[in-house]
C-alpha cells in the first residue's frame, strides 16, 4: 500500500507542478482594429430554454460587431415548452437571428451534437462563435473571440463562470468546482496540451469543422462534443486560452444536487475516451481518481489520510487560487473548503457512475 501511495502522490505533485507553471504561460490579447472582418455566425443549440434564451437573445442582438457580418443561428432542438415561440419571435424581430428547428431526433446522432451540426452547416460565417442557452455574454464577447481566432489562427477556448444569481452556498461550491475545471485546462494549455474547453464559449474557423470530418467520430457520444472540438482542431491547427475579460461567458448553476451531479456524470462518461485519445490527460484523470480513493480507504482502513488531504488542499488550492488570479475572479475560503472536503467522495462517485454512464440525459 505504502508503494502505491508514494507513486500515486508522485504522480499527481507532477501534474500539479504542470498545471501550475502553465498557468503563467498565459498573455491577453487585447481587442484591436482590423481592416476587414469577417462574417461570423454564433451557433447555439436550445431545448427547452425558455428560462434563460431570451436574455441570451438579448446580448447577442447588442453585440458591437458590425450586424452586416454577424448572424446568430439557434437550433430549436425538439422543444416542449415556449421555446419555439421565443424564437420564431425573435427571428421576426431581428434580422441577424435566424432559427432551424429539429423535429425529430437523427438515428445517426445524438441529439445536440446532430442540432450544432445543422447549424453549422447552415452557417454563412467564415467564423462560428458556440455558446449554451443558459448562457450570458457581453457586448464584446464575439469581437473578442473572433479577434482571438484571427489573431492565432487557432480554436479560441473561452471562459466561462458559475454565475451567482442567489449566491448560495450551494452556488458558490458550483462556483469553485467549475473554475477548477477550467483552471486544470488553462495549466494544461499553457504547455499545449489542450485537453478540453467549455461547449460555452468556443470560437474556430468553419472550414476547420469540416476538416476533423465534423461530430461524426463521436456521433454516439451523448456528451463530449466540447472536449472533442478542442482535442480535434488543436492538433490540427494549436489552440489559444482567451483570458481577455471582455470575452467571459456566465452560465446558469444547477438548481439542485441531483442535476448537478447528472451533470458531472455526464461529463466524466467521456474519460474513457481520453485512453486512447488524450493518454496524457486520462493520467492525469486517473491519477485525481486514484489519490481520492487512497484518501477514503486510508481514512477508514488506518492510513496518513490527513497528511494526504493536507498535501491535496493546498495543492489543489494554489491551482483554483492562481487559476482565479489568472482570469481576476475572486474565491471564497468557505465553499473551497467544503469543495476540498467533498473531493474524496465526490471524485470517485461520480468517476465510477461515468464510466458505467449512469446519468439521465434531455430525452
Amino acid at each position: 500500500m505504502s508503494i502505491i501511495i508514494v507513486a500515486c502522490l508522485s504522480c499527481m505533485l507532477c501534474f500539479i507542478l504542470f498545471i501550475i507553471t502553465g498557468l503563467f504561460k498565459h498573455s491577453l490579447l487585447p481587442i484591436e482594429s482590423i481592416k476587414e472582418l469577417p462574417k461570423v455566425s454564433v451557433v447555439i443549440a436550445a431545448r427547452n430554454e425558455e428560462m434563460f434564451i431570451p436574455n441570451l437573445i438579448q446580448d447577442l442582438v447588442n453585440q458591437e460587431y458590425p450586424l452586416d457580418k454577424l448572424e446568430v443561428i439557434i437550433v430549436n432542438d425538439r422543444s416542449t415548452d415556449a421555446t419555439k415561440e421565443i424564437l420564431k419571435k425573435a427571428d421576426e424581430n431581428y434580422a441577424l437571428i435566424k432559427t432551424i428547428t429539429v423535429e425529430e431526433s437523427s438515428n445517426n446522432m445524438t441529439p445536440k451534437k446532430y442540432a450544432l451540426t445543422q447549424g453549422i452547416e447552415s452557417a454563412e460565417g467564415e467564423i462560428i462563435v458556440l455558446t449554451d442557452a443558459d448562457c450570458r455574454v457581453g457586448k464584446l464577447w464575439v469581437a473578442s473571440m473572433v479577434y482571438s481566432v484571427l489573431s492565432k489562427n487557432c480554436i479560441s477556448i473561452g471562459f466561462s463562470e458559475i454565475g451567482l444569481k442567489n449566491r448560495s452556498l450551494f452556488e458558490e461550491y458550483q462556483y469553485i468546482d467549475f473554475l477548477s475545471i477550467i483552471a486544470a485546462n488553462a495549466g494544461s494549455a499553457g504547455w499545449g496540451q489542450f485537453w478540453s474547453g467549455t461547449g460555452q464559449n468556443l470560437a474556430f474557423y468553419k472550414e476547420d469543422f469540416f476538416k476533423i470530418n465534423g461530430f461524426e467520430p463521436v456521433r454516439d457520444r451523448i456528451s463530449g462534443d466540447d472536449m472533442y472540438l478542442v482535442q480535434s482542431i488543436s492538433k490540427l491547427k494549436k489552440g489559444y486560452v482567451n483570458i481577455d475579460p471582455n470575452s467571459f461567458v456566465e452560465t446558469a448553476a444547477m438548481p439542485t444536487l441531483k442535476e448537478f451531479i447528472n451533470q458531472r456524470v455526464r461529463w466524466s462518461s467521456n474519460s474513457k475516451l481520453n485512453a486512447s485519445e488524450n493518454p496524457l490527460f486520462f493520467s492525469f484523470l486517473s491519477t485525481m481518481f486514484t489519490y481520492n480513493i487512497i484518501i477514503i480507504i486510508s481514512f477508514f482502513f488506518g492510513g496518513p489520510w490527513l497528511l494526504l488531504f493536507l498535501l491535496k488542499f493546498i495543492l489543489e488550492g494554489l491551482v483554483i487560487f492562481l487559476g482565479s488570479k489568472l482570469f481576476n475572479r475572486k474565491i471564497n475560503f468557505l465553499p473551497f473548503c467544503l469543495w476540498s472536503i467533498a473531493q474524496p467522495i465526490y471524485i470517485p462517485l461520480v468517476g465510477i457512475l461515468g464510466l458505467k454512464e449512469k446519468f439521465n440525459w434531455k430525452p
